[in-house]
């Protein structure tokens, strides 16, 4: 616990008669002296303030900005579900840290100092606002911790949990792919996610499709927008010849790639909101891309039946 205050190496139970003393002794130089004279005073019970202030508190990693991108078991996804929904808890609770600190210690001081003040007939503006500052801010500045909760990735889970709790025929696998970068010890930072959809029986050019989430900018903030990429090795196989086939009146189809990889991006149209993907959407962008995965396991006979 000492080593949570910023200064002096103290116990708990010192810090706290530290604190006390310096606002007693500080009230009392101020009663003590004339009206308009009691600066001094004040100066003192600020000082008792130093005792109690905290380090700087966070759980953000130093990130060392690398880009490495591994599959990992669908536990591991579970766990980083968890882990954002815990940050988002402790965000909660830990914004009651700085009342509790000025509504136990901060609010007394100031009853009791002005519970002297009006004995002493010491009631003028200046006076009760100057101690009142003093006294109530830095109990509300103080004990403030500032928990880090990985934004882009958080915004995505959503997206990634509507589609994930689909159930799928008996011949597709998905496969989760996390995005690491390290902190300082060369412990793993997940900043990204992404699904690869996959037949367990595929053609011989068919790699699989990626199923992943951009940010887009909305009239209120940032978005999520989930896209999918048929992915296969090279242009001329059957399987891009079939990707590239797909048609569905919602969505873009984006034919492309070189001779090694070729990519089919099957992505919502941008226009009237459909620049954000809510969970129904997801699900629907999933369902079609279950269709494409038929089609090219069928050898394209159904690829039309793609509705999206």
């Amino acid at each position: 616990m000492p080593d949570d205050f910023r200064y002096f190496k103290l116990g708990l139970a010192s810090r706290l008669v530290a604190a006390g003393g310096a606002f007693a002794i500080g009230i009392a130089l101020e009663l003590a002296v004339e009206a308009g004279s009691f600066f001094p005073g004040i100066l003192v019970v600020a000082a008792g303030w130093l005792p109690l202030m905290l380090r700087r508190a966070t759980n953000k990693p130093d990130e060392q900005g690398l880009e490495e991108w591994r599959p990992v078991p669908m536990s591991e996804v579970d766990r980083l579900d968890d882990g954002l929904r815990e940050s988002a808890k402790l965000r909660k609770r830990t914004r009651s840290v700085s009342a509790r600190l000025a509504l136990g210690l901060g609010i007394p001081a100031f009853l009791v100092f002005f519970g002297i003040a009006a004995a002493t007939g010491r009631t003028d503006l200046s006076f009760i606002g100057g101690n009142a500052a003093v006294l109530l801010v830095p109990s509300i500045l103080f004990g403030r911790v500032k928990v880090y909760t990985p934004s882009v990735i958080a915004m995505k889970m959503p997206c990634f949990r509507a589609i994930l709790a689909e159930r799928l025929a008996d011949g597709v696998a998905v496969a989760p792919y996390i995005r690491f970068d390290k902190d300082k010890s060369g412990a793993d930072v997940p900043e990204d996610l992404r699904l690869l959809y996959e037949l367990k029986r595929p053609p011989a050019d068919l790699v699989g499709i990626q199923v992943q989430t951009a940010v887009n900018k909305g009239p209120n903030g940032a978005v999520p927008y989930m896209y999918a990429v048929v992915l296969t090795k090279g242009k001329a196989g059957p399987s891009y010849d079939v990707a590239k086939r797909v048609r569905s009146a919602a969505y873009e189809i984006e034919a492309g790639g070189d001779d090694e990889y070729g990519t089919v991006v099957i992505r919502q149209e941008t226009s009237g909101g459909g620049y954000e993907t809510k969970r129904a959407d997801c699900v629907r962008l999933l369902k079609l891309c279950l269709d494409v995965l038929d089609a090219i396991g069928n050898g394209g006979d159904r690829v039309y039946l793609a509705k999206g």
